[in-house]
């Protein structure tokens, strides 16, 4: 069976190849890999997703009985039957495709020619994944096989690329569907849970405690990403001559430091944040009374550990909310801190913006910076619709009450 290897350079540079399945590199996937992606400066972690991808698209190929590189090789170019039945294949779980069997209901694309309508073959279930999950999908076929359509034909014009693109399912443009944050309730029975001196207690560890309390703490107040707050350290934490502390998150993609395979990565700019008395004197107990406790503890920089003293691993940091959520009987996950954090900037932006004190421009900057974003970003404009949005509701219930009050 085909797999994707993640391994460790000598440099300290995290890769992945594509295997197939004799365990022998793939030699397209991953000179692609090489070429498009890794030159290009992209992650582990989306290099990783993409052969993941181009791995599905195989599997698929090989369902419909195609040899990709041959038929490329030969010019003869996927038909419009074949891109519309692997467009639709995409659509399901890989456990589904992986158990599909030719008992099952099948419906045949209408096409003339016997051999080619038999390739069009597809499964009908109702076992769909997401729409960004199909759209990503399909994006990452049609990059891998017009790549390899002009490695081998530079000159061929070819519609491959842009018939599958077409056939992605449309990206929903619902704001408020994709945005989840904390209330101010769900925020109480969350820091009430990890609080150290709760009468029942999540963990028995003093050390994984008040470790986890930080981890909280540190979300909410920075509205940091995992990747980000896994890759803290010790030295990052900086004292000013006035008192100020700040913590500084950077980008190290390669950091030979970290023993972690799957190294947490930095998605998002380098930015020093101040940090509150409050987080100050959290970091100080955790650091002084807890880390210093831990077997090896001295032997890496990383702020966050497991009780080991190894780099908190990502699957690790996911327990931790799992097991957070068991107890306040709701969803925890780290971005619905991120989330959080963006709409008390907004409700303090806000009140500066109409006292003058600031501006909506300087306030999409300040945000951007803080969370790591470039200025102008997308991102940060997200977020301030969302305000926005919430203002205009706001807006439109005082107005329903102003009728309500002239009809007395």
């Amino acid at each position: 069976m085909m797999s994707v290897k993640r391994f460790v350079m000598s440099s300290g540079e995290r890769f992945a190849v594509l295997l197939d399945s004799d365990g022998v590199p793939m030699t397209y996937p991953n000179l692609y890999t090489i070429i498009y992606l890794r030159n290009r400066g992209q992650s582990i972690n989306t290099i990783s997703a993409i052969l993941e991808d181009i791995k599905l698209l195989f599997q698929l190929l090989d369902k419909l009985g195609i040899d990709l590189e041959q038929r490329i090789k030969s010019k003869e170019f996927l038909e419009l039957n074949e891109i519309e039945a692997i467009s639709n294949l995409a659509s399901f779980n890989r456990s589904r495709l992986d158990g599909m069997t030719s008992n099952k209901k099948i419906i045949n694309f209408p096409k003339s020619n016997n051999r080619e309508r038999s390739r069009a073959k597809l499964v009908v279930t109702q076992d769909y994944v997401s729409k960004q999950l199909i759209y990503r999908r399909l994006t990452n076929f049609a990059e891998y096989i017009g790549w390899l359509e002009t490695y081998f034909h530079s000159s061929a014009i070819t519609s491959t690329k842009r018939l599958l693109t077409s056939r992605r399912p449309r990206k929903s443009m619902d704001i408020q569907s994709e945005y989840k944050s904390f209330d101010s309730e769900q925020l109480y029975k969350i820091l009430k849970a990890v609080d150290p001196d709760t009468q029942n207690r999540i963990w028995i560890s003093d050390y994984i405690t008040y470790r986890n309390e930080l981890i909280i703490y540190l979300f909410l107040y920075l509205g940091c990403r995992k990747g980000e707050l896994l890759n803290l350290k010790i030295t990052d934490i900086t004292s000013q001559k006035n008192g100020a502390v700040y913590l500084t998150i950077r980008r190290n993609p390669h950091d030979g430091s970290d023993s972690r395979l799957y190294q947490p990565l930095v998605k998002t700019r380098s930015r020093s944040i101040a940090v509150n008395k409050n987080l100050k004197k959290k970091l100080e107990t955790y650091i002084l009374n807890y880390r210093s406790t831990v077997p090896n503890a001295e032997l890496t920089d990383f702020l966050i550990l497991s009780n080991k003293g190894q780099p908190l691993s990502i699957n690790a940091l996911d327990k931790i909310f799992y097991e957070i959520s068991k107890v306040v009987l709701f969803n925890v996950h780290a971005h619905a801190f991120r989330h959080t954090w963006n709409d008390k900037f907004s409700e303090k932006s806000q009140i500066l913006v109409e006292t003058g004190k600031t501006t909506e421009s300087q306030v999409e900057n300040d945000r951007a910076y803080l969370m790591g974003w470039i200025p102008n970003s997308q991102s940060a404009r997200r977020y301030s619709r969302r305000a926005e949005n919430k203002r205009a509701v706001e807006f439109g219930l005082s107005i329903q009450e102003k009728f309500e009050d002239e009809n007395e």
